[in-house]
């Protein structure tokens, strides 16, 4: 690429913004970082001023090709523009470091290549954890991802789930209001910082709908969409959710009081399920919500509180 006289004096990550329609700081800093621009046939440094009629040469990493699987996916809905899956706990929704293949996007890039999609690809709107079972939605390309992208700023798209959490929640209903984070000590898991300087801004309504000697039934609603936020939120108020292997260090203090009624008969998974889902349409523009039912796990869970006699009142 050659510098005209209107991107002269500016900086390179600056200009290969601009040229490739980059907005990924991160992106820009690895491959200034990997040694992968040369100007004029030299590698430079990420402040390097560009000038007038020098020649770039950007060598994009190349991009790991999709492996289609025949994965089991249950899909709930599906029309000609987007996809509605069930995802069952333990399955990783899209490839990553340490999750090359065997993810819910493998399985649906073979389930497209089978009904002959070749025009489309699948797009994940949004994403849930590894073990949080239930409903994600899919778009089948970019341009109907980006008009469903929209209705998170405009608060149209509405996800609900159901968790059961350790402890006796006093309180009907309530909202959690906080900063979310990378923790600062390992940037794996994510840290509640209520001063707001750090972290992005996370609201979590949660209402109690069954509550047991030890254990609580809740109905959580996202307003926002940060990584764990349930989790991370359910936590900063004194009640991780059972089997949550990240942040469930406070259970500790209720497991030996109950452990031998019922948790050796529990499914060791996170009880935290994605039940519920509402958008407008892309296309249609109609209002449309699905409702997923409990998996067996979770169900398992209230049985065995409810036969031991456990319940303490509902809602």
């Amino acid at each position: 690429m050659l510098v005209k006289k209107k991107e002269n004096l500016i900086r390179i990550d600056t200009y290969i913004k601009y040229i490739l329609h980059k907005n990924n700081r991160n992106f820009l800093q690895k491959i200034l970082e990997k040694g992968l621009v040369y100007v004029n046939k030299i590698l430079i440094k990420k402040n390097y001023i560009v000038k007038i009629n020098d020649v770039i040469e950007i060598f994009l990493p190349e991009k790991k090709k999709m492996i289609p699987e025949n994965l089991k996916i249950n899909i709930f809905y599906e029309d000609e523009y987007v996809i509605i899956i069930n995802k069952q706990s333990g399955l990783v929704v899209h490839p990553g470091k340490g999750n090359e293949s065997m993810t819910l996007i493998n399985g649906l890039h073979f389930y497209f290549l089978k009904k002959n999609f070749y025009k489309q690809i699948p797009i994940l709107v949004h994403r849930i954890d590894k073990g949080t079972s239930g409903l994600i939605l899919v778009a089948k390309d970019k341009n109907i991802l980006e008009k469903i992208s929209k209705q998170f700023y405009i608060n149209h798209l509405k996800r609900k789930y159901i968790t059961l959490v350790w402890g006796y929640l006093k309180k009907k209903k309530g909202t959690i209001i906080c900063n979310i984070g990378r923790s600062l000590k390992n940037r794996i898991y994510m840290n509640v910082f209520p001063n707001g300087i750090y972290g992005k801004f996370s609201i979590t309504h949660y209402k109690v709908i069954e509550r047991f000697k030890y254990v609580t039934l809740l109905k959580c609603t996202l307003e926002t969409g940060r990584t764990h936020q349930i989790r991370v939120h359910l936590k900063y108020i004194g009640h991780t959710i059972i089997n949550d292997k990240d942040y469930g260090s406070i259970e500790k203090k209720y497991i030996k009081s109950i452990e031998k009624k019922y948790i050796k008969s529990i499914e060791k998974k996170i009880a935290l399920h994605a039940y519920y889902i509402e958008y407008i349409h892309p296309i249609y523009r109609k209002k449309n919500y699905f409702i997923c039912p409990l998996p067996e796990r979770i169900k398992l869970i209230i049985k065995n509180l409810r036969n031991i006699g456990e319940r303490s009142s509902i809602g």
